[in-house]
């Protein structure tokens, strides 16, 4: 009796803990419409379908009221923009406001691994704003990326990891320092892949290993096994174009030039299906090359010919290609005996390192003017090409990298080799249980049963509180690097603030100091101004000679002119139009004060001021807009300083609409490059040596106009000078 009432316990327990286990389950799969057309789209996000989901489900998540739903939906929308392959600048920077908005809400939740996954998808947007503009330098420092690996592979979020690493290695490739740490994230990101959800990620995973193996280590076989790889799961998709490059980069594996072309030839098959114009021409133009070291020249020629139609028909701006490949025209023109047409395509050349390509493109593009020069005969450039590919090969990477690289490799050979004898292991030591069951007594495997889900529910049990403390211990050292981030931006801003508070400090003191000795010096001039009056009065009775009269008239100038520079100084310092208050002030005023200040100056240089601004009242301290007017005359008098006289001119025009004024301070100089045009209201920016000039007076101005409600903005033209508009506003 007391064991039938023990087994209908355990049986009831056992029945328990299945019916709770499912309506667990089934509660885990009750997901809304939106979080499923988000999955979708986050296993397709290498398809065009994904680009149909997130043009659909866009408006649903910017209304999503869940914070974290609404995360996931902004970083999803921004990894299939970021993934199309012909995405546009417009694209590009929606994706970038996606992700920032994400990054925001992740931080404001204290989410770390939303936080982690946001990540991958900047830096993924990084690598494509590069590969977009052929930008020939190592993304940003890969801390930041390789913290959030770390967040993500305590959550065991392996497909993520996958993309994590994929990103990581392509941000590296123009690095040729870094070729072994990219082969080694290249390999982590494929063991990562589950190729039953994302077969296009693994072949185009493949694709780099095969590309990173040939290119960079010359280990033509294993890139052929990756690349026949990624052919075969390119097949089965429906990424035509990766498709047909892959195929395009099998011909570099291959030996014989009809096996070469007849990879090209099944690569054009492939896009025949799409709307390809740009890769149909980069196809075409192989086979054109495969033609020119073949010897065959008027095969090579018509193939460029019939590249360069199909590379008009791609949109955009394609100069650097045709640029490539008229180099290599050149040869099969010169070859074929037509001399004209290759020295003028010649002719039009253009410097190598102007040309839109990576570090690793030198080489055949090298090449490919050393033979055009050679075949043309012109012995000079044909010296030059040589040299810069002798310096080009010397920098190549070393036999120590292949070394490293075959280490790396063997590493991960014998890893999976360990991982497989452990499954041996555990398969056999299964079969051996196995069988000591079935050797048993039938009765017990009811207790046996109930005894493994009671040690599942357990395990399950323990998992979960371990996963929760290393989520807890994840997201507290996201926040403590976060708020020693914060800590170290707030002291830098404390010390801007302090050094800004001392110049403060210092301009009240001189400002109080300046009106004092004006004040000072303006009761004895005016005491001194009366007396010369009463002087011209008496030489005038006497008739005093005109040598003694002269001298009075000098003495009553001097006077005047002091006078004038005491009023000038009154003007930076007008109590009336004090800082801080709705201060108005007349420019024609500020203006006079600030070319008296600098007359010593433009008397030096001999520069002529054509100056017509009349006297409009704006909202403003006048000591405050005499400064600006100073900085932008000092400036437009170094810019004219050392041209010939006749250039040596400074315009200043004053004008007026409805609600505003605008001053226009142009000089005749040089101009300013683009280089540097957008670091020019930066702090202790210049271009002068280091002493001359502080780099301090357009960001000073810039400043002061902003306090006013105002602007500044320049024009500036290459050898025609530069205008720098200033725009306040009118008292109402």
């Amino acid at each position: 009796m007391k064991i039938g009432i023990f087994i209908l316990l355990v049986v009831g327990l056992t029945l328990t803990v299945l019916l709770s286990g499912c309506k667990r389950q089934e509660d885990l799969k009750v997901k809304s419409s939106l979080e499923q057309s988000l999955d979708s789209a986050n296993v397709l996000f290498l398809s065009l379908r994904a680009v149909k989901i997130a043009v659909r489900v866009r408006p649903e998540v910017a209304a999503e009221k869940d914070v974290n739903l609404r995360i996931k939906g902004l970083r999803i929308l921004s990894s299939v923009m970021i993934s199309k392959d012909d995405a546009s600048e417009a694209e590009l920077d929606s994706a970038n406001a996606y992700l920032r908005q994400a990054e925001s809400l992740a931080l404001k939740t204290r989410d770390s691994i939303a936080w982690a996954l946001c990540q991958i998808q900047v830096f993924r947007y990084e690598n494509r704003r590069r590969e977009k503009t052929f930008i020939k330098q190592k993304i940003g420092s890969k801390r930041v990326l390789l913290i959030a690996l770390k967040v993500i592979e305590r959550a065991n979020l392996t497909d993520d990891l996958c993309v994590g690493y994929r990103t990581l290695a392509r941000s590296l490739f123009i690095d040729k320092d870094a070729v072994t740490d990219m082969l080694e994230y290249e390999l982590k990101s494929l063991q990562n892949n589950d190729s039953a959800r994302y077969p296009v990620l693994r072949a185009r995973i493949c694709n780099d290993l095969a590309i990173t193996y040939s290119g960079s280590f010359n280990q033509e076989e294993i890139a052929e096994k990756f690349t026949l790889r990624a052919i075969q799961i390119f097949k089965h998709s429906d990424d035509t174009l990766n498709y047909a490059r892959t195929v395009s980069n099998l011909s570099v594996l291959r030996k014989s030039d009809p096996d070469k072309l007849e990879c090209y030839r099944q690569a054009l098959r492939i896009l025949k299906s799409g709307s390809f114009p740009f890769d149909e021409a980069r196809i075409i133009f192989e086979m054109a090359h495969v033609f020119q070291w073949s010897d065959h020249y008027d095969s090579a020629l018509f193939y460029f010919h019939v590249g360069m139609k199909k590379l008009s028909e791609a949109p955009g701006n394609h100069q650097d290609e045709i640029r490539y490949q008229e180099a290599s025209m050149a040869k099969s023109f010169a070859k074929a005996g037509q001399l004209k047409k290759a020295k003028r395509l010649m002719a039009l050349d253009q410097p190598l390192d102007q040309l839109g390509v990576f570090v690793f493109d030198y080489v055949p593009e090298l090449k490919g003017r050393i033979q055009a020069y050679e075949a043309i005969g012109d012995l000079k450039k044909l010296t030059e090409m040589q040299h810069r590919l002798l310096e080009l090969q010397d920098s190549m990477y070393s036999k120590e990298q292949l070394i490293e690289a075959g280490k790396v490799e063997n590493g991960y050979n014998l890893k999976l080799k360990n991982e497989e004898l452990k499954n041996l292991q555990t398969i056999g030591l299964l079969r051996a249980t196995a069988a000591n069951h079935e050797m048993g007594i039938r009765f017990l495997l009811i207790s046996g049963v109930v005894i493994t889900i009671l040690g599942f529910v357990l395990v399950r049990i323990l998992l979960t509180q371990k996963n929760n403390i290393n989520r807890n211990l994840t997201r507290q050292n996201a926040i403590i690097e976060m708020q020693h981030l914060n800590l170290e931006r707030s002291f830098q801003d404390l010390q801007r603030a302090q050094a800004h508070v001392l110049n403060s400090e210092k301009m009240v003191m001189l400002g109080q100091f300046t009106a004092g000795v004006a004040h000072e010096l303006n009761n004895p001039l005016n005491f001194i101004s009366g007396g010369i009056s009463v002087f011209e009065e008496a030489a005038e009775e006497i008739g005093l000679a005109r040598k003694e009269f002269q001298i009075l008239h000098d003495i009553r100038v001097g006077i005047d002119q002091a006078m004038h520079i005491v009023g000038s100084l009154r003007v930076f310092f007008a109590p009336e139009s004090a800082p801080g208050f709705f201060a108005h002030a007349d420019i024609a005023e500020c203006m006079t004060a600030s070319l008296l200040v600098l007359q010593s100056k433009i008397r030096l240089h001999k520069i002529r001021i054509e100056s017509n601004v009349p006297a409009f009242v704006v909202v403003g301290h006048s000591g405050q807009l005499c400064q600006v007017f100073i900085n932008l005359l000092d400036n437009a008098i170094h810019a004219v300083k050392g041209l010939p006289e006749e250039r040596k001119i400074i315009e200043i025009l004053a004008r007026r609409d409805s609600s505003r004024v605008l001053i226009d301070f142009k000089d005749h100089g040089y101009g300013i490059p683009e280089s540097v045009q957008a670091k020019l209201f930066q702090p202790f920016y210049t271009s002068n040596p280091f002493g001359h000039r502080k780099g301090l007076g357009l960001f000073t101005s810039e400043t002061i106009l902003r306090k006013l409600n105002g602007s500044i903005s320049f024009v500036s033209h290459a050898q025609e000078g530069t205008t720098f508009i200033v725009q306040l506003n009118v008292p109402e």
